[in-house]
């Protein structure tokens, strides 16, 4: 690399499609430039190894899945991101490329601003990568023996128990991750809420491929197979496993099992948690009004006392003009102070009212189980 700039590898066995890249590239990144995929492998292997290989899809002798299968076999280079360039944009391609070890695919012609982005991601991603993986290496271990203590059917109850105490979306993403990493199982999940869209990964980090993946493949029904890879879909749940043992098929069918029963509880602990989401929204909304209807109620008593007093002056600078007895000035004043006293009652019941609303407030926070709260946020 030269002036400290991130180090890309172009792949593609077309001159005119390496020139396009070069021009988006060269101002940015220092640039390497292989024209198949055996001499892809040759460079990605030396020190220091590029930062993101945008590999061509349709290459002779060597295409780009087999090549980019080759890096990830390769324990130099399997956390090279590889962004697959494609004329096609069909689901089978995506999946054949993430299959491969794509993090990202870019479709052809490819658009600049987009190509930048989706580099910047990769070696984002890749940093990441990078500095967790002693902590990736440890959690592994963690779950190696948590495994051996509990057993298949524990790590579901285990999951079960612990998804009480979780109180976000996130949190229960990662606890799915967590649960189903216990099997030594690869898995991506994605959790859409009914406020926010979550994504997981037992790699760390979730690739723009496998999100768009998780969004698709949440229609192909609740459970499919397809070799080593299982998909589940339970409602607004959905998980992608990558390394089912299939030479193992005992295994393969319990654990399917028992992922099927762990999805099916996170999906309905996702359901329970937009519900205390939009309870404890409704709280805080309900309060807010609830003050609004205070603060009116006082502002209108003020100015309907003020308008009482300003008719008792009035009408009684009035008196003398009309020739009223004594007696006729008290019953009429009588008659006036009887309305002011009703209107008061009135707004003394709508306080009673204020009060019985309170009280409702009160017990949803209590159902909710959340603090209480002196307005909107």
């Amino acid at each position: 690399m030269s002036d400290g700039k991130k180090q890309i590898l172009i792949v593609d066995d077309s001159a005119n499609d390496i020139q396009i890249l070069m021009e988006n590239l060269k101002q940015d990144y220092a640039v390497l430039v292989a024209t198949s995929g055996a001499r892809a492998l040759e460079l990605a292997a030396k020190t220091p190894h590029p930062d993101v290989i945008l590999m061509d899809v349709m290459m002779p002798e060597m295409d780009g899945y087999q090549a980019c299968r080759r890096l990830k076999d390769n324990p130099d280079t399997r956390d090279i991101d590889v962004i697959f360039v494609s004329a096609h944009d069909s689901t089978e391609e995506k999946l054949a490329g993430y299959d491969a070890g794509g993090s990202d695919y870019v479709i052809k012609p490819v658009q600049p601003v987009e190509l930048l982005q989706k580099i910047k991601v990769a070696i984002k991603n890749r940093e990441t990568y990078l500095a967790t993986a002693a902590e990736k290496t440890m959690a592994m271990q963690a779950a190696m023996t948590a495994m051996s203590s509990a057993g298949e059917q524990g790590v579901v109850l285990s999951f079960m128990r612990r998804s009480f105490l979780v109180d976000s979306v996130q949190g229960l993403a990662d606890l799915i991750v967590e649960a189903t990493g216990s099997y030594m199982l690869e898995n991506s999940v994605q959790l859409r809420g009914s406020r926010e869209l979550v994504h997981a990964s037992s790699t760390g980090m979730v690739s723009p491929l496998e999100q768009e993946l998780l969004s698709k493949l949440a229609t192909v029904g609740r459970i499919r197979e397809n070799g080593a890879r299982l998909v589940l879909n339970f409602g607004a749940v959905s998980q992608l496993i990558k390394n089912m043992p299939v030479d193992n098929p005992d295994k393969c069918g319990r654990l399917r099992d028992h992922l099927a029963i762990l999805i099916e509880g996170a999906e309905a602990r996702l359901h329970a948690l937009d519900m205390e989401q939009q309870l404890a929204r409704l709280v805080v909304d309900s309060n807010h009004t609830l003050q609004q209807i205070e603060s009116l109620q006082k502002e209108q008593k003020q100015t309907a006392l003020s308008i009482m007093d300003n008719v008792m002056i009035q009408l009684q600078a009035s008196f003398l003009s009309y020739g009223l007895t004594d007696d006729q000035e008290e019953k009429l004043m009588q008659v006036v102070q009887t309305g002011i006293d009703k209107s008061l009652d009135n707004f003394e019941k709508g306080i009673e009212i204020d009060q019985q609303l309170r009280g409702i407030i009160e017990r949803l926070q209590q159902f909710s189980g959340k603090p209480g709260h002196q307005g909107a946020d």
